[in-house]
């Protein structure tokens, strides 16, 4: 896929009251000349912005959105959590001191209410009256400034922002107080301003705490990799901030310490533990020369590694990148609540006029009018329209980081939920990509075991260091059973046909191992028992190497690429789940076969080519309905073409390879099990978010109804607004709870 055009930077948004703020930003920045494409998370105020850098720059992007009443800054991760800690510590204060007053104006409210007049001398009445509305006016100004700020901000733009409605409801109230005060009625308003400001702060208080347990999950990613590193110098180990480490730089990790970089063991062995990488709960064993993941954790022994990325570009940073993007996209469900969001607060103030004409019609006091329209004003707010879909999306992307699963955007989540039919490439996918030693046959009566170990060694010592996958299972397999195999011989390799070396002087001290019609083209036969038994493990579906040694054969070597650990489990859970499994492999047929079999699937093919596979996925397709979704995984490589062609391509990604460009979302590690575990989590996401949104709309067709009949009074309205916004979030939250069925 060709990278799209201009450049991409990431701002970081305060003052997002409402679905609605993030529609007006959106519209704004896109409308400006030179910006490509603008998408804002609402869950946590980040904003992706692609821009022509001939047309604009990012002091212009700021500026754009400081324009609109809101503030903007560069996003950096390394420097996130300054802004928030600030942001929150300044929420808190407010809450506090909200709460302070509120608690004291509702005092005074129980002492008048409870002594119902009786035995109060009229001034004292009087003067707890207006000290209620005294300790009313702090809470009213400094407490909700914030809304006082979004809502002038918003006319000022002449735009109708959620906090409108919210601050005109808060002003009625008040101005009902003091007028109640004036003429002395009989009920009591004076604490209703105070504690809406109280509720309703702490609403958004809570609401953000959830967004940001939503987010964190994702966040959390960033603390894997340590500040600092040891990195071993010439005059010795020194720690240096792990941002200044660069290629080829040598550095020390000792045991329970995180690995800081991406690197190469040059010295040591351990047990990793990668699951927040990877999502693979078991530790892995590392050794030389193997590479590790920056923000794996070192478990055991001391190691001393090459860097061979640095932490800006490294396995940890593309992650989060992408993750992070990933939030931005919105899926097809949430484009509806989106529009319905960004004209809910004029709609808001029509129903309160509205609500305000039909009670002045039907005669009532104007103080009721006030307070009833206060209340349609303060119950009806679309933030928990608009946290629906996002909340539940930025949740679940979260949860299967976790599990080790990379979605690239929202809408992949949405499609993975209406998953009918699942193909599955063989090699590197379905099967470990490496090849296992399943038999060894000897030519001709031996001792079995001694027969055994002589065939393996004379393979592994004229293989050598092959990388050939047949020659590597070899020579492993020599090397687990204690045989010497390091001799350093001549060998010549022919390509196609296979290896010999020389051992000795004289014919026979040349070992073969390849082709059976290469080794028989030398002059070495194989006894008929041996033919007999090699044909019946070639109809297995095995692959098999001759070995020769001058012109005798002495036995044979049968290996496969074996399926994963959890593959029969994986097939067993789609299939549980109503979903058709399929093997797509361009591998001969008898293989293919043994693949299927030993993972429990029926419907295969074999020899197919790469362009072939993409004509079966559309056919797959086309036997489905268009709401239905085909998933294709393969390895990200050879099956480009084919995960393109799917609704949704996974990519099963070796260790740390995140950056499988063809796929919609990729599995580290080895866990073939995350396939399903990502099609159930899409499909409890999807109904997370049809319960957020029949939530919030069946609470805004209630709730106003109520308000505007006079059954909700203002201070109720204040709290079943706030509680809407913390139900749907909570909802949502759950997801990072989640856990695969059994």
């Amino acid at each position: 896929m060709s990278a799209a055009p201009g450049r991409e930077t990431g701002l970081l948004l305060d003052g997002l009251s409402c679905a609605g703020c993030v529609n007006r930003v959106e519209r704004a920045l896109r409308a400006k000349p030179g910006v490509l494409e603008a998408t804002i998370n609402y869950t946590n105020h980040r904003a992706l912005v692609r821009y022509d850098p001939k047309a604009l720059d990012e002091a212009d992007l700021v500026g754009e959105v400081e324009a609109l009443g809101y503030r903007a800054v560069p996003y950096d991760p390394t420097l996130l959590d300054r802004p928030a800690h600030a942001t929150a510590r300044e929420a808190l204060i407010r809450v506090l001191v909200a709460a302070f007053l509120a608690g004291n104006v509702m005092w005074i409210a129980a002492a008048l209410y409870i002594g119902g007049y009786e035995g109060l001398d009229p001034e004292v009445r009087r003067t707890l009256r207006w000290l209620a509305i005294a300790l009313s006016v702090p809470a009213i100004s400094w407490c909700a400034l914030p809304f006082w700020r979004g809502a002038w901000s918003g006319l000022r733009r002449r735009e109708l922002t959620v906090d409108v409605p919210i601050t005109i409801g808060i002003a009625t109230s008040f101005v009902v107080s003091v007028v109640g005060t004036l003429a002395e009625t009989e009920h009591l308003y004076m604490d209703s301003a105070a504690v809406i400001v109280f509720l309703i702060l702490l609403g958004r208080t809570l609401e953000r705490g959830a967004r940001a347990r939503a987010t964190g999950a994702v966040d959390s990613l960033m603390d894997l990799s340590p500040d600092t590193a040891v990195r071993i110098a010439t005059e010795g180990p020194v720690r240096v901030a792990v941002d200044s480490l660069s290629r080829g730089d040598h550095v020390r990790v000792a045991a329970g310490e995180n690995i800081p970089v991406d690197g190469r063991i040059l010295c040591g062995s351990s047990e990793l533990d990668e699951a927040l990488i990877t999502g693979e709960s078991t530790p892995v064993l590392r050794r030389v020369g193997d590479r590790v993941v920056g923000g794996s954790t070192n478990l055991l022994g001391e190691l001393d590694i090459e860097v061979t990325e640095p932490s800006a570009t490294g396995t940890l940073a593309r992650l989060t990148e992408l993750l992070e993007r990933a939030q931005l996209a919105r899926p097809r469900v949430q484009q509806l609540a989106d529009r319905v969001a960004a004209v809910f607060a004029p709609s808001v103030l029509v129903l309160a006029g509205a609500t305000a004409l039909a009670w002045w019609w039907a005669g009532a006091a104007p103080l009721e009018i006030a307070i009833t329209a206060a209340a349609v004003l303060i119950v009806a707010c679309p933030c928990a329209l608009g946290l629906a879909t996002p909340a539940a999306v930025t949740a679940a992307i979260g949860r299967a980081a976790q599990l080790g699963i990379l979605i690239k955007s929202g809408a992949t989540l949405e499609r993975c939920a209406s998953t009918v039919a699942v193909v599955l490439d063989k090699t590197g996918t379905l099967t470990r990509g490496s090849f296992a030693i399943e038999e060894i046959v000897v030519a001709g009566p031996a001792a079995l075991q001694d027969a055994e170990d002589a065939v393996l060694q004379a393979a592994a010592l004229a293989e050598g260091a092959s990388t050939h996958p047949l020659a590597v299972a070899i020579r492993e397999a020599a090397e687990s059973r204690g045989l010497d195999c390091e001799a350093a011989l001549e060998r010549t390799t022919l390509p196609g046909r296979g290896v010999e070396a020389r051992v000795g002087p004289g014919a026979t001290n040349v070992l073969r191992v390849g082709a059976r019609a290469w080794v028989e083209s030398t002059g070495a036969r194989p006894d008929a028992a041996l033919a007999e038994a090699a044909d019946k493990l070639a109809e297995r579906g095995l692959s098999l190497a001759w070995v020769a040694r001058g012109s005798r054969v002495i036995g044979l070597i049968a290996g496969s690429d074996p399926v994963r650990d959890d593959a029969r489990r994986a097939v067993a859970r789609l299939e549980h789940m109503g979903i058709e499994t399929v093997l797509v492999s361009g591998d001969h047929f008898a293989a293919v076969r043994l693949a299927a079999q030993r993972a429990g699937i029926r419907d295969f093919a074999a020899g197919v080519a790469p362009e072939d596979k993409v004509a079966r996925v559309e056919s797959l397709r086309a036997a489905h309905s268009a709401a239905d979704a085909v998933v294709v995984v393969g390895d990200g490589i050879n099956d480009a073409a084919a995960l393109a062609a799917a609704d949704v391509g996974v990519a099963i990604a070796q260790g740390s390879d995140v950056t499988v460009h063809a796929a919609d979302a990729v599995v580290g590690g080895s866990r073939l099990e995350a396939v399903p575990d990502l099609i159930a989590l899409s499909r409890t996401t999807l109904r997370r978010i049809r319960e957020n949104l029949g939530f919030a709309v069946g609470y805004n067709l209630v709730a106003i109804p109520l308000a505007a009949t006079g059954i909700l009074e203002p201070l109720h309205a204040a709290i079943a607004m706030s509680l809407s916004s913390l139900i749907v979030t909570g909802n949502s939250v759950r997801l990072l709870r989640w856990k695969a069925p059994a």
